[in-house]
């Protein structure tokens, strides 16, 4: 029964995936935006080169070009920014990590700022001259924006219900709808970016003089160079700042069972380690007890396993409450639990076991085994005394609590 209850947990496949995934996208993005800013510096030192022949003739319309072109940048880099930031946050839609951490306060902040700036943005770029088919684009862009965020404010409603069925349908309209809506946005966006980029070459190849020519690319170049500068900080930033909260969270992920949110083995591992050496240090005794759920198998067949699960969780929830701040309560696995008792004897362990396991959820009942530590004996040693007792309770008729001492210094076990 031990052996099975003490396998260790493995930490979730799923999360670590995402995770791979998520880290390579983001370096392959940096990588790419990287690219353009070394080529754009090694021309210049070409390009100023010839700067002393260049001429001022149609300056004025390349500059109007120009701040055109930084306009479509701007809402091209607002469109990643937007997708980062949401992206942050709908790793928990996606997983169904419960609760909220203050990472996903400030990538839902930071998302709401990046809409902000993406609405300004498209407005500037409104107000300027574009041809027809720019303007259409925009006009495109503009309406999946707004489907875009009315279809967020309904995930994050649905989330935030804290409906089962609510989360699931949240979780299908990130992967499906919301992320065809922002592919659009990203593929017209893009045009838009490419379309006018487009324009401001051919006036630049327009003009009569190479010098003017020469110029305003290098210009350019000085823009683009500054704009991916910009924007490789930004995901440079992200890329750390998603790496410290998913590293917390698989950390925490890693120390709690997901279906009961008690301490798993590994974390009753470390824990114990330091109650054991508080128990030595101060002479307090240290009560360990097995619990074990009766008939739970019998339960599960009769109700099915979603019930089984429930009933976990609720008698988890309960014995917690009822437990002291210096306590240590654990699931082993199963229907199977560990306690450790800080400052309690074998008689107070077994009063303080009665209490904790009176009026259970759909009248279950525990079979218990404890046992006391002995100064400097290994805690397997320990668990394995408490087991022992743990079947002399079940061999009694289960529902009860059955007591072992330790044996005394220097004897045989």
């Amino acid at each position: 029964m031990l052996k099975q209850a003490c396998d260790l947990p493995q930490p979730p496949s799923g999360d670590t995936s995402m995770f791979d995934r998520s880290d390579k996208g983001i370096m392959l993005k940096a990588i790419m935006v990287a690219a353009p800013i070394l080529l754009c510096m090694g021309l210049l030192p070409l390009l100023s080169f010839y700067i002393e022949k260049l001429e001022e003739n149609g300056r004025a319309e390349i500059v109007e070009y120009i701040a055109i072109a930084q306009a479509a940048m701007e809402v091209k880099f607002d469109a990643a920014d937007l997708n980062g930031w949401q992206t942050g946050y709908a790793f928990d839609i996606i997983r169904k990590i419960e609760g909220s951490t203050r990472d996903d306060a400030i990538a839902r902040s930071e998302f709401l700022r990046s809409a902000d700036n993406f609405r300004r943005d498209i407005q500037t770029l409104r107000d300027m001259p574009l041809d027809a088919e720019q303007r259409s684009q925009l006009d495109s862009v503009q309406r999946d924006f707004n489907a875009f965020m009315e279809l967020d404010r309904d995930i994050i409603a649905l989330y935030r219900s804290g409906a089962p069925a609510a989360r699931d349908k949240a979780s299908r309209l990130v992967m499906g709808e919301e992320i065809q809506i922002f592919t659009h946005i990203s593929q017209n966006t893009n045009a838009l970016a490419v379309s006018i980029t487009l324009d401001l070459m051919k006036k630049v190849a327009q003009s009569n003089s190479y010098g003017i020519v020469a110029r305003w690319m290098m210009l350019v170049m000085w823009i683009v160079a500054s704009a991916m500068a910009i924007l490789l900080v930004r995901l440079l930033h992200k890329w750390l700042s998603q790496m410290r909260g998913l590293m917390q969270k698989l950390e925490a992920l890693a120390g709690t069972d997901e279906l009961t949110q008690l301490p798993n083995r590994r974390t009753w591992d470390i824990q114990i380690e330091m109650m054991l050496a508080t128990a030595k240090r101060y002479g307090q005794p240290l009560a360990i007890a097995l619990f074990d759920l009766d008939h739970f198998k019998q339960f599960n067949d009769t109700y099915g396993h979603p019930e089984g699960d429930r009933l976990l969780r609720e008698v988890s929830i309960l014995i917690k409450s009822r437990m002291r701040q210096s306590d240590l309560f654990a699931r082993f696995g199963g229907e199977e639990f560990v306690l450790a008792l800080m400052d309690c004897d074998l008689p107070q362990a077994v009063t303080r076991i009665e209490s904790l396991r009176r009026n259970l959820p759909d009248n279950q009942s525990f079979s218990v085994g404890v046992t006391l530590w002995l100064e400097d004996e290994r805690i397997h040693n320990t668990l394995a005394r408490a087991d022992k007792a743990l079947y002399q309770a079940k061999n009694s008729g289960r529902d009860q609590v059955a007591s072992l001492p330790p044996p005394a210094p220097g004897s045989a076990l």
